[in-house]
């Protein structure tokens, strides 16, 4: 098996370039493991590619863009309305803005991970949309967007809920189910 040489890499400083070599034994790969995500380029490109997919998604499943996904009608049950996104993407603002105010000197760091929120709220509403949807016959429109707006505000809490709901519906795995394979008895 080949490993990768340790390369030099050019570094500017005030105009003049200085060169860093690597420590021996150091890959190119070795050098993002431990560090932040939004501090490497792969990150930061692994992050974009997430923004977009979520974003195909969350079209595909409006029936909007490609409808064959939702049975051919935009307003076939497994579409999910678009103000599901809306409101549950407003919920997740206005966390964030509610956090800016409570904590008002945030760095950009805790800024950035509330912001995650608005990534993730528009997917959980979605989610627990299906999910009522399972439950209610035909929910109103206001009762929808009320949950979906609580859904985003309250994300951490959302998903501890569901991972409740989960544990409670499939069970918790056992110790045998918890043992790697090469573990033996």
């Amino acid at each position: 098996m080949a490993t990768e040489e340790p390369e030099s890499e050019g570094q500017t400083d005030g105009g003049r370039t200085v060169t860093t070599e690597a420590a021996p034994g150091e890959t190119r790969t070795s050098r993002w493991l431990g560090k932040r995500w939004y501090r490497t380029t792969p990150g930061i490109v692994t992050a974009g590619v997430l923004v977009v997919l979520t974003a195909v998604g969350l079209a595909i499943s409006t029936g909007v863009v490609a409808p064959a996904f939702t049975e051919l009608d935009p307003s076939a049950e497994a579409a999910i309305p678009p103000y599901v996104y809306l409101y549950g993407g407003l919920g997740g603002l206005a966390y964030v803005f509610t956090s800016l105010v409570v904590e008002f000197e945030k760095t950009t760091e805790e800024l950035g991970r509330a912001g995650l929120r608005l990534l993730a709220a528009p997917l959980l509403a979605a989610g627990i949309y299906l999910l009522m949807r399972f439950f209610l016959d035909s929910p109103s429109t206001r009762q929808v967007a009320g949950l979906s707006f609580l859904v985003g505000l309250y994300v951490k809490v959302t998903i501890e809920a569901l991972g409740s709901l989960a544990r409670r519906l499939y069970g918790r795995p056992t110790g045998r189910a918890r043992r790697t394979d090469g573990d033996s008895e």
